[in-house]
């Protein structure tokens, strides 16, 4: 995946380049690592396009990243991330270890290794945030049931509803056991 993916997806969601001062944005230049922060977060990334790179980054970039800490503004620190965008294939073993060894150790900040855009899903600011939930809205489904009795074909049986919505929250709910109301009492013979 190129960086510029990404990229367009964090401007998509208000972030900005951040800059520090000339010496610190100097030192994070030539390593390749790009600054981003919104209000809440900041987002360090850079791109790895060789496997060599990604298995010495604690080496090369953990320890670029480790020294400006100080220059970080506290509001970031509970909030820097470190996203590894890899644009070449990952089918060796040793290389797949190092990813999850990286990905799970949260020195200095936490790290997103991003291979493909689906990986996106798995960091939760940047998760699209118009998923549709269905909610069940089980008042409307008791009043249609209560009102498909009343209104049902069969004139020689009524439901009492009174006795039982009574029932219902009065007894029902409060211990979880079976109406202990008599059905003879809910059902009014018509004539």
């Amino acid at each position: 995946m190129k960086v510029e993916t990404l990229i367009d997806l964090l401007q998509s969601k208000k972030f900005t380049h951040y800059k520090f001062e000339e010496k610190v944005m100097n030192q994070l230049e030539q390593q390749n690592i790009d600054v981003w922060a919104n209000d809440k977060r900041m987002i360090m990334l850079k791109e790895y396009r060789t496997q060599t790179s990604i298995l010495e980054w604690d080496i090369n970039d953990q320890a670029h990243i480790a020294s400006i800490l100080h220059k970080i503004p506290n509001e970031y620190l509970n909030n820097l991330y470190f996203f590894m965008v890899l644009d070449f294939n990952t089918a060796d073993t040793e290389l797949r270890l190092k990813i999850n060894k990286i990905e799970k150790s949260e020195i200095i900040c936490k790290k997103y290794i991003i291979k493909e855009e689906e990986d996106f899903n798995r960091i939760p600011f940047l998760i699209s945030s118009s998923i549709e939930i269905n909610n069940f809205d089980f008042d409307e489904k008791f009043k249609e049931k209560i009102k498909g009795f009343s209104d049902s074909p069969n004139k020689r049986v009524n439901l009492n509803l009174e006795n039982i919505i009574n029932d219902y929250f009065n007894r029902y709910l409060l211990d979880k056991k079976s109406p202990k109301i008599k059905k003879e009492s809910l059902l009014e013979l018509g004539e």
